[in-house]
């Protein structure tokens, strides 16, 4: 495989993840890496409104290596752990690991089509349900396993709510509070009723 920071560029400046072999990011690439998630995350923080959101390292990291070893993963290489490292528990972690995140939503599609109820498609269902922020943007019905509040943090829950609408998944509707409510404003700004799952009640 090419270094793991040639990969990384190819996916944030297209999308593409090519790889000959497992990805490996050797610890003389991490300040490199970690550099260039850093840039990528000022780039992606700018569409989030309300206060500056710390950049966490290990999580944007992490995510990307995550991301790295999903996409081998379905194209028939071992499986690996998928683990970010970092609990979802900050904002500055539901951003940072989003940076690569967001685009799991498509390998997810894409393992789920070749092997339904097998690896790699539960461990990534169980990875994006934790990790609501990218979590949104795959095809999974139920709920996340970790509440949309986002530390509080009143642009992470817009940017969820305006991922939410366009996928409009009822059980990842926000059950109450702030998130709530601006899931409730998103719908409604676009003509829409807000998605309900009556299992939930």
């Amino acid at each position: 495989m090419p270094p793991f920071r040639d990969w990384l560029a190819r996916v944030l400046a297209d999308g593409e993840s090519v790889q000959e072999s497992p990805p490996v990011l050797h610890p003389a690439e991490r300040p490199a890496v970690t550099a260039d998630l850093r840039a990528a995350f000022d780039r992606h923080a700018l569409d989030v409104a309300g206060p500056p959101v710390a950049f966490d390292a290990g999580a944007a990291v992490g995510a990307a290596v995550v991301l790295a070893r999903a996409c081998w993963q379905l194209v028939g290489g071992d499986p690996e752990p998928l683990d970010v490292g970092t609990p979802p528990a900050t904002a500055a972690a539901h951003l940072s690991a989003d940076v690569t995140l967001r685009f799991l939503a498509v390998v997810q599609r894409r393992a789920r089509t070749r092997a339904a109820d097998g690896e790699p498609a539960a461990a990534l269902d169980r990875l994006l349900r934790a990790w609501p922020l990218s979590g949104v943007l795959a095809d999974l019905d139920g709920e996340p396993t970790t509440p949309p509040d986002f530390d509080g943090h009143a642009g992470l829950q817009l940017l969820y709510a305006e991922r939410l609408v366009a996928t409009g998944r009822a059980g990842w509707v926000p059950r109450d509070g702030p998130a709530r409510a601006r899931a409730e404003r998103a719908f409604a700004d676009r003509g829409r009723p807000l998605p309900e799952d009556r299992a939930r009640d």
